[in-house]
């Protein structure tokens, strides 16, 4: 046992304590803190999560939060010192955070690749002084009218007032209006417009909808909804909030009434139809009654040949364009119709107008009878059913003048005899024939060269395509981008992706990357340094698809 004498003790002590403070340090550890955890409802205050690693930003999850809190973009940093040879590297986390709800609610630990924090306590009590819904947006709703019959429509007028500075929404999103039953289309683009009510200066979206269905019943529409959050300050702190916008939804009930029995004919329920019709010669000249025109007048005289247009033109209200009746006539087979295509509007009053245009020629001579038109429809006001007629022309057709007084065209005399050829003999051809030759060998090379450079006409020309237009939406939200406006941004987005449904998941993630970096520069805290935010990333995402498209398509031409 003589070994086990003192140096050796001591070089074994030595050695021990090297391994257990070797271990100690490299124990990782996290903390958690708060710049305050007595809070009112929708007052922001500050989490930071520290951590003495390094490790990526995705390394916290911060997913439990989101059903306590509301949770900002987490600003995220690593940072490395060195002092006196030892080295000591960190990464942090500064969270914006905003209790939804009343009460005790907990900042649960979380688990940075295995260092553990501990969990943190937020007490929430009333803010007395917190503002109402109505105070920061409303929705103004207009129903054209609530009782209809199948296939009618009502038009419903919604309008959101932003009473809060647009600048400061923080994720707005707008639910439409929506009915399991019911019909609910968009009529157009929405239209965003500055304004002033009740003396103050306020923001308005404005979009109508075409309301209607196919089944009677009674019915209910659930109005539109906002949400998302804004940040104010009260005048009396400056204290920074985050109100949560959640509007209330209006629900409009509508009757849906049944097709009345005893009706016949096609079913076109309106509370005003029109049939117009107007006649006019081939020079373009409208025809009056005392041309012709009417039961009692003589018929219009015209010639075979000469054309006749006639043009009806019906308006409805309460319907939509492509609901106006299809023009169906049976006209006399002795005359040529010819029609062109129905051209569809709305008129200044909103009713749906449909315009049909035939052309008509008599092809022979005689008595022709043009048969009327006659539309039955549904008076929703007066709940009866009527009919519509234009009325049919008689025509008194002659043989056209210009075709019996036009002379025939003059016939060549062929000479019944002709001069016998006169014969010619060569006896010595000379130099010709050999002319000819080389000529004739020229002409067979020259054309041999042109046909092959036709050949190669297609691989020498590639064509050029422009498919690359971006849709109006598109368009819409490159504009919005470039203004850097924070609430239309977020809604034509929303759009967009609706009317793309095979974006790929990058371009989604570049462009939400880009509109959380809007909001920051926009909506930053008091004190904190400014951020500018360039659109030119996102932007670019935008009109990627399109490009991608553009491509593929040239290939294939190129390959064709």
């Amino acid at each position: 046992m003589r070994f086990l004498n003192k140096p050796f003790l001591s070089m074994l002590l030595t050695l021990l304590i090297g391994v257990f403070s070797s271990h100690s340090v490299l124990a990782a550890t996290a903390v958690t803190s708060v710049s305050q955890n007595s809070v009112t409802k929708d007052e922001v205050f500050l989490l930071r999560v520290a951590t003495d690693e390094k490790v990526s930003s995705g390394a916290l999850d911060l997913s439990p939060l989101q059903k306590d809190f509301y949770v900002s973009t987490p600003r995220f940093g690593s940072s490395m010192r060195i002092v006196n040879g030892s080295r000591t590297v960190s990464s942090e986390w500064n969270i914006t955070l905003a209790p939804l709800r009343l009460g005790r609610l907990d900042i649960p630990s979380f688990d940075i690749e295995g260092a553990k924090t501990k969990p943190i306590t937020i007490n929430v009590s009333v803010n007395k002084a917190a503002p109402m819904q109505s105070d920061m947006a409303e929705f103004q709703l207009s129903l054209s009218k609530n009782s209809l019959y199948p296939q009618e429509v009502a038009e419903l007028d919604v309008k959101l007032i932003i009473k809060a500075d647009p600048r400061r929404l923080q994720d707005p999103k707008i639910a439409p209006p929506s009915s399991a039953q019911l019909d609910v289309e968009p009529i157009g683009e929405s239209k965003q417009f500055q304004d002033v009510i009740n003396g103050q200066e306020v923001t308005v979206v404005q979009q109508s909808f075409h309301i209607s269905s196919q089944q009677a019943g009674q019915f209910q529409l659930q109005g539109p909804k906002l949400t998302g959050a804004v940040v104010y300050s009260a005048n009396n702190s400056s204290t920074t909030r985050l109100f949560q916008l959640d509007t209330p939804v209006e629900t409009l009930d509508v009757t849906v009434n049944p097709v009345p029995k005893g009706y016949q004919g096609e079913w076109l329920p309106t509370s005003n139809f029109k049939l117009i019709q107007q006649w006019s010669d081939s020079q373009g000249n409208e025809l009056t009654r005392n041309q012709g025109l009417g039961s009692d007048s003589k018929p219009l005289e015209m010639e075979a040949g000469d054309s006749l247009t006639r043009t009806i033109t019906m308006t409805a209200s309460n319907l939509t364009q492509h609901q106006l009746p299809k023009l169906n006539i049976p006209y006399p087979k002795s005359v040529r119709v010819y029609e062109e295509k129905p051209q569809f509007g709305t008129t200044q009053s909103g009713d749906a107008v449909v315009v049909y245009k035939q052309v008509l020629i008599p092809k022979e001579p005689g008595s022709i009878s043009l048969p009327d038109v006659s539309q039955a429809w549904f008076n929703t006001d007066s709940q009866s059913q009527e009919t519509s007629k234009a009325l049919g022309l008689e025509l008194s057709v002659q043989a056209s003048e210009r075709a019996s007084s036009s002379s025939p065209a003059p016939v060549m005399e062929i000479p019944t005899q002709q001069a016998s050829p006169t014969i010619v003999t060569v006896d010595n051809p000379g130099i010709w024939p050999y002319l000819t030759a080389l000529f004739a060998t020229l002409w067979l090379i020259s054309s041999a060269v042109a046909l092959y450079f036709w050949s190669r006409r297609g691989t020498a020309v590639k064509p050029k395509h422009q498919d690359e237009r971006q849709s109006d939406t598109a368009e819409a939200l490159i504009t919005v981008l470039k203004a850097k406006d924070g609430v239309m941004t977020r809604t034509l987005f929303e759009q967009w992706k609706t009317e793309n449904s095979n974006l790929s998941g990058e371009t989604l993630e570049t462009i939400e990357a880009e509109l959380n970096k809007l909001n920051q520069s926009l909506y930053a805290e008091a004190g904190a340094p400014s951020q500018s935010w360039d659109p030119a990333l996102a932007i670019k995402a935008v009109k990627k698809p399109k490009r991608m498209l553009s491509k593929a398509h040239k290939s294939t031409l190129e390959r064709l």
